[in-house]
């Protein structure tokens, strides 16, 4: 079916000529008429479209920070051996859970207790002849005063006595190292944690000049309680993080996140990662999360105000994003500059003030200078 359209101008055209002359209908010529199809009067700058309108909306937003990274204990301790020897015995396996001062391993004793002994003995021979010593002297101070004997013999007598004191320091200094030695050749926990590695097995001998130096180590610590999500963001959002700033951490096959906030802001930027690295502590009950993990972090910024559109009103085409901004009744196609908010929601940063209208929906698809009729939401 078509449908002939004909302008009021050219109709008023043929009624002033009738009017003033004799109308013969076979001498007058009708205008050249293009035919239109029934299915394109919607887009004909002839006909009016019915379009649903709206206006930006100007709300306060709080948008998340989005960043991922990887778990780390909060501290991580390669253990080596205290005191040089053969390991004799050591006490855990990878995944048991230690508590401070639970014993790790130990070496062989034999040798250290024997240097003990000899420590002890010396020590009593010390003090003997310092006891010795000081019983002579005592004699010679009360002969000096008869003039029994002379002042440079007591003067040699005081002197072996000083020495034979200093010589029982000594054997004592000796004594605790010795003990302490002993006492180095089981290595304890320092903290309480999980045995996350052993390097080595009973039978190795372990110098303690390279403890805690990579394969010099006999097993790993990692306080598993206590740990941290280390997170890097784009750096283009380094103005919108700070100290303090709370968030949630997402880990695989928990149900619910975990609240943490930034306790930790890197000055530095990574030069070819273009990022910025943060740190979120947290408590890990039970050690539920592991170390070198994977997590998902979204951090709460504070609110500011946005001139916020729903997305049914955006288009995309021509190399940019554009709305249908309507006034006096007509369609202007409007670039604007856009970011994301949520699924249904954008914010328009540039491109559209508050007092806009914007077409939303319409019965026909919407072109430039469209004569509509308006419907507000």
């Amino acid at each position: 079916m078509k449908v002939y359209v004909v302008t009021l101008k050219c109709l008023l055209g043929v009624g002033f000529v009738c009017g003033v002359v004799a109308c013969n209908q076979s001498n007058v010529a009708l205008p050249d008429i293009e035919p239109i199809l029934k299915n394109d009067l919607g887009a004909d700058d002839y006909a009016t479209v019915l379009v649903q309108t709206i206006q930006p909306e100007l709300i306060n937003v709080s948008q998340p920070i989005t960043v991922s990274g990887t778990i780390a204990a909060n501290r991580t301790s390669n253990i080596g051996a205290l005191a040089d020897g053969v390991i004799d015995r050591i006490f855990v396996v990878v995944g048991d859970r230690v508590k401070k001062g639970d014993r790790l391993f130990q070496t062989r004793q034999i040798d250290y207790r024997r240097r003990v002994d000899e420590a002890e003995a010396s020590l009593d021979i010390a003090t003997a002849k310092s006891k010795n010593s000081e019983k002579l002297r005592q004699r010679y101070a009360n002969l000096i005063e008869s003039d029994a004997v002379s002042r440079v013999d007591f003067e040699e007598i005081e002197t072996r006595a000083l020495v034979a004191g200093a010589e029982v320091t000594l054997r004592q200094a000796q004594l605790q190292t010795a003990r302490q030695m002993l006492e180095d050749t089981i290595v304890k926990a320092p903290f309480d944690g999980a045995i996350t590695a052993r390097y080595i097995d009973e039978g190795v001998f372990m110098a303690s000049r390279f403890s805690g130096m990579g394969n010099s180590s006999v097993v790993q610590v990692r306080e598993c309680e206590i740990a941290a999500a280390i997170l890097f963001a784009p750096e283009s959002k380094i103005e919108s993080l700070a100290l303090g700033m709370e968030g949630r951490l997402y880990f695989d096959g928990a149900s619910e996140p975990t609240p943490a906030s930034i306790m930790i802001l890197n000055d530095s930027v990574d030069p070819q990662a273009r990022t910025v690295e943060l740190r979120m502590p947290f408590m890990n009950e039970g050690c539920a999360v592991k170390a070198g993990q994977s997590v998902r972090a979204e951090i709460t910024v504070p609110e500011r105000p946005a001139l916020v559109l729903p997305r049914q009103a955006i288009h995309e085409g021509s190399g940019f994003t554009y709305v249908y901004r309507v006034q006096n009744g007509r369609t202007f196609r409007q670039p604007v500059i856009l970011r994301d908010l949520d699924v249904d929601r954008v914010e328009v940063v540039a491109g559209l003030e508050g007092a806009d209208v914007v077409a939303l929906d319409s019965s026909q698809t919407l072109k430039e200078g469209m004569e509509v009729t308006t419907e507000n939401l």
